[in-house]
């Protein structure tokens, strides 16, 4: 190898090169972006396709219908909250704020193993949480529509009963998945579990009095053990007593009656009882196909009451008329086709009832509202799910759909015999890879092939012969810049250049004036020179090769 001189830059150019600080930060934070974004596409593309997508679409859906609800919360309140609060956006960013709240619960119930969660212990912290919250609101509790439910702290109104429908979630998939899937829970432990973790909790409820969270826990139970395999007959006993202690509980209140009576006839006492109802139908029937366009409702100047709270849904009815109901509907059918996908998916039945659970509930309070706003069921003061302003209520969705997004990141589809070859394999040595690198012949290394003396059946019986020699390793014939150097660059039309690899099939069969070689009476070959008349020879060389 020959000596090579090695020159040390000066002081000036030895400054010029070495690079400055603004670069190098530059470059360490082009680094990292390149880092977290390559982490952010193993995380992605390191899963199965039909686990990953209903996880990003249901998370999707929510963000979209998050973003939707403090459209129209602003839409619907800016008018009351311009003259009772002084300011049009109070109640967008009260729940914007409650927005992050639940957005960092919901983190949390998605990062923690649902498998943990569905323990015993912490069963026991969480449900001892939630009923002394719920305590506390009997006692010390905020009173507001004859119903004691919510819990100040500070400047915000908490409901416990939203953080109860988690906790209830969570016992109801250990308790089906212990004594119906896996029929490793007695039946004393079943009755002593469904009454600390189920059954307390929904008297706290019902006593504040709250039945219309009482009732979508009892149908998320409900659903849950239908989808655990308990018999039908249960099931159907299991109804019909639910809907009879409803039925009692509901009869025995005078308001909770009087909802009952104005469902069937709110035109009856329209200024009193039937004023909220009847003042929605009034907003659907503005709002027609189209609407009047969003924020141009009429209603929501003090003529509905809780615009933009248990009532607006009326409000998008009026504004984005029945095209803007249908989309929706259309949204929470989604999110849930995209949760019971996820339960599908599901590596066990905790996890399938989990997130079947996570769906009733949010499906449950949707339907409820829906109808109540309709008149196909009483008003229960149940907010629209993601929609509806209220503090408690978004952050109780967020933290269903994380605890869904759970079930979704610890699903594993089961190993087959290719995943298992897959992982055992690994990398060869970097030595001993039995690939050569790829060699560039120069112009001119083509040469004709001719054949062996036994023809082409002796050529075959070579190839295969070769083809059947084991595989060593081989060294490359020449470094990059070796196989480069002899390469030659011609002009590739319209001002940029190539490499010239070498004749092709044209550029052999041509000859030195450029036209093909034919074949003559002599057996020789010459070049037929082009014409401008007919071509190639022109016409009357080719009425001659006919003749």
């Amino acid at each position: 190898m020959a000596d090579r001189t090695i020159t040390r830059p000066t002081t000036s150019e030895g400054a010029a090169e070495r690079p400055s600080s603004r670069e190098r930060a530059r470059a360490t934070a082009r680094s990292r972006a390149e880092a977290s974004r390559g982490n952010l596409e193993r995380a992605i593309m390191g899963v199965p396709a039909r686990i990953m997508r209903p996880r990003l679409l249901l998370i999707g859906v929510t963000v979209l219908l998050v973003c939707f609800g403090l459209v129209m919360i602003y839409s619907a309140s800016s008018v009351e909250a311009l003259s009772e609060q002084g300011s049009a956006n109070y109640y967008v960013i009260r729940q914007f704020a409650f927005i992050i709240g639940g957005a960092i619960l919901a983190f949390a119930a998605a990062k923690i193993d649902y498998h943990t969660l569905c323990k015993p212990t912490w069963l026991m912290v969480i449900g001892l949480g939630v009923c002394v919250m719920l305590l506390v609101v009997r006692v010390a509790g905020s009173t507001a529509g004859g119903a004691t439910r919510w819990l100040a702290i500070g400047p915000f109104r908490l409901q416990p009963s939203e953080f109860a429908k988690a906790s209830v979630l969570l016992a109801t998939a250990s308790i089906a998945n212990g004594w119906l899937c896996e029929q490793r829970m007695e039946f004393k432990e079943l009755v002593v579990s469904g009454c600390l973790f189920l059954g307390l909790p929904l008297v706290l409820i019902l006593f504040q009095p709250d039945k219309g969270s009482t009732m979508i826990i009892c149908a998320m139970i409900f659903v849950v053990a239908y989808y655990a395999g308990l018999d039908r007959r249960l099931v159907r006993g299991f109804l019909i007593f639910v809907v009879a202690v409803g039925l009692v509980l509901a009869l025995k209140d005078d308001y909770s009656r009087q909802r009952i009576i104005t469902m069937f006839n709110p035109e009856a006492d329209e200024w009193d009882s039937g004023y909220q109802l009847t003042r929605g139908f009034y907003a659907f029937a503005s709002g027609g196909i189209k609407g009047v366009g969003l924020g141009m409702s009429c209603m929501k100047y003090s003529y509905l009451p809780e615009a933009h709270n248990d009532f607006i849904f009326a409000i998008v009815g009026e504004e984005l008329g029945l095209l803007g109901t249908l989309f929706v509907l259309a949204m929470f059918a989604f999110l849930a086709y995209q949760a019971f996908e996820i339960s599908r998916n599901a590596s066990d039945n905790e996890g399938r009832l989990l997130a079947i659970g996570a769906a009733t509930l949010l499906l449950a309070q949707l339907f409820l509202n829906v109808f109540g706003v309709l008149g196909l069921f009483p008003l229960s003061g149940k907010p629209l799910p993601f929609i509806s302003y209220g503090g408690s209520s978004i952050m109780s969705c967020l933290i269903l759909v994380g605890l869904i997004v759970n079930v979704s990141i610890h699903s594993k589809l089961p190993e087959t015999a290719y995943d298992r070859n897959r992982a055992r394999m690994r990398l060869a040595d970097e030595e001993d890879t039995g690939v050569s690198e790829p060699h560039i012949h120069p112009r001119g290394a083509y040469a004709a092939r001719t054949l062996p003396a036994g023809g082409v059946a002796s050529a075959r019986r070579d190839e295969a012969t070769v083809r059947e020699r084991p595989r060593t390793a081989s060294t490359p014939l020449a470094s990059a810049s070796e196989a480069r150097s002899p390469l030659r660059v011609v002009d590739g039309g319209g001002g940029r250049e190539r490499i010239d690899l070498g004749p092709d099939a044209r550029d052999r069969l041509r000859g030195g004036n450029g036209g093909p070689t034919v074949r003559t009476s002599e057996g020789r070959g010459s070049a037929v020179p082009r014409s401008r008349e007919g071509g190639r020879g022109g016409s009357r060389g080719r009425n001659q090769r006919r003749r």
